[in-house]
């Protein structure tokens, strides 16, 4: 009986485990600072408040191309933004008007036409299997 009470709940933690969501991000120009990754599973704070993310990675720029990985996401629906912050100062430095000094790119490959695009173009659905993007980071 232990046993079978067991086998249940370890189904259960599997039917109930969110699932992975990969970005393979391409055209890096070089290994300076980091890549950061914003995650966000709501339109709030998307895409320039760190602070509403829903996940966040902050990993070695490499470059060429680079995988992130999100593990355990519930299913529902999430837009990405993401920076190489090249001077480390945890951030997308802007220029002139706003244009952006370091790369980025966003989920979906979105883009917006003057500023950032909306969550909803940038959206990613989640269900019951992994999610990979193959995105390319702009540089101005």
């Amino acid at each position: 009986m232990i046993n079978f009470l067991l086998i249940c709940i370890a189904m259960l933690s599997e039917i109930n485990a969110g699932q992975s969501l990969t970005f393979n991000i391409t055209n890096i120009k070089n290994d300076n600072g980091y890549v950061l990754v914003a995650l966000y599973n709501s339109e709030k704070g998307f895409p320039d408040k760190p602070s509403l993310t829903f996940k966040k990675q902050r990993v070695k720029a490499v470059k060429g191309t680079l995988s992130i990985v999100f593990s355990d996401i519930p299913p529902g629906k999430y837009a990405a933004g993401i920076v190489h912050d090249e001077n480390d100062n945890q951030k997308l430095d802007t220029g002139f008007f706003g244009i952006p000094k370091e790369g980025f790119c966003f989920s979906n490959q979105a883009m917006g036409t003057v500023g950032p695009p909306s969550f909803e173009s940038a959206s990613i659905s989640v269900s019951n299997k992994p999610v990979s993007q193959n995105l390319k980071m702009s540089y101005w």
